[in-house]
């Protein structure tokens, strides 16, 4: 039997709005990523249509992406030399002041 898995593409709902997409080997590498308390921190810097993407209330909720958020997050990351940091790609529109 096979041990090794491939990556999957996970999507992270804030407050039921698909937001942010990521990939991991398994659904609890992508939650641990999501857990970390300097995601909730920075989410609540970055804004989209002047409002933040994430504020100490909100639901943050994970699933695997639809075929079109993988996609787009395929396409984002495409040119992007591999590293051992995770990728995220945002699937809302950021504001100006965000994407320095």
């Amino acid at each position: 039997m096979d041990h090794r898995f491939t990556f999957s593409i996970f999507t992270m709902e804030i407050n039921g709005r698909p937001t942010l997409a990521l990939q991991a080997k398994r659904h609890a590498d992508a939650e641990r990523m999501c857990e970390h308390d300097g995601l909730r921190a920075k989410l609540s810097t970055i804004t989209s249509h002047g409002t933040p993407l994430c504020d100490a209330n909100a639901t943050m909720k994970l699933r695997l992406a639809t075929a079109d958020e993988a996609g787009l997050y395929r396409r984002a990351t495409q040119s992007i030399e591999p590293s051992g940091d995770t990728n995220v790609v945002y699937l809302v529109d950021l504001d100006e002041s965000d994407l320095g």
